[in-house]
């Protein structure tokens, strides 16, 4: 990504180098910018992980059980009310893998946002404190600690969460796949059998109460998962709250088309004649 030399509210200072260069911290991170204004930042690298195919194998294996239950609830005389509730149950199945992907994408960002956040502190305290002194120093002490510190508690906050909540999402549809698999399993058997005694009066009522014992099986998964649905609409709330609140302390007004908050550094900050006042040594301030 380039960042523009003149972009707004972004922090600069001028650095004691030989020649001299820009320090622009226009994210929560640090970067040495050359004469002409501008640096590229090499994109983290994210691992690559494969869908192992169980969900695209589950759907595979419960195509046949699913057309010898359908077959028997439109034998019951049960077709219509029936075969909507099972249309709607095999609807909500989903690809865990989907979740456990991202759980795992969250986690990643979780741990180099604290590996970003421990470089900044070090590279401060290691290379700057011990050899310079002055405004600028105390300056960008400041944004590290009121600003980019607070930057990395907040994105982690939404980082940790957000994995949470996709390790739930993950367990959440895995069961429900694997419940609704094995009500097939143990259903599709026994309905294919009935269903060959269907034409005697008794047969024909068997296989209604087989049909009907399925279809409330399935009603009760249908209503555990809105259950679950109305529970992680609550949780992915409150993770638009987190970042209600991130936008609020980077933001003016929350709103980022407003910009980031002016942090109301004096203009000699970026000023190059000014450097040797703002940058000292420290033998030189005694």
């Amino acid at each position: 990504m380039t960042i523009p030399p003149n972009t707004p509210n972004t922090p600069r200072l001028i650095l004691p180098t030989n020649p001299p260069s820009l320090l622009v911290l226009p994210d929560g991170s640090i970067h040495k910018v050359p004469p002409d204004g501008s640096t590229h930042k090499v994109p983290p690298k994210i691992s690559t992980r494969t869908d192992p195919g169980f969900f695209k194998q589950l759907v595979t294996e419960l195509n046949p059980l699913r057309q010898t239950t359908r077959t028997g609830m439109v034998m019951s005389g049960l077709g219509l009310a029936a075969l909507a509730l099972e249309a709607v149950a095999t609807l909500n199945l989903g690809n865990p893998f989907l979740f456990a992907d991202r759980r795992q994408t969250w986690k990643d960002m979780s741990g180099r946002l604290e590996g970003g956040r421990s470089d900044v502190w070090r590279c401060y305290f290691d290379e700057v404190t011990p050899n310079w002194k002055g405004d600028a120093v105390d300056a960008l002490q400041r944004h590290i600690r009121f600003n980019i510190n607070g930057l990395y508690g907040q994105l982690g906050k939404v980082s940790d969460q957000s994995s949470t909540t996709m390790q739930g999402l993950y367990k959440e549809v895995l069961e429900y796949d694997l419940s609704l698999f094995a009500l097939y399993a143990a259903s599709a058997p026994v309905l294919g059998a009935v269903m060959k005694m269907s034409a005697h009066p008794m047969g024909k009522a068997a296989l209604i109460a087989a049909v009907t014992g399925f279809a409330g099986l399935v009603h009760n998964l249908v209503s555990q998962f809105a259950d679950v649905y109305n529970t992680y609409e609550g949780e992915l709330n409150k993770q638009e709250l987190l970042l209600n609140n991130l936008r609020g302390a980077f933001y003016n007004g929350g709103d980022p088309a407003q910009g980031p908050r002016d942090l109301n550094l004096h203009p000699s900050i970026s000023d190059p004649e000014m450097m040797g006042d703002n940058w000292q040594r420290p033998q030189d301030s005694e």
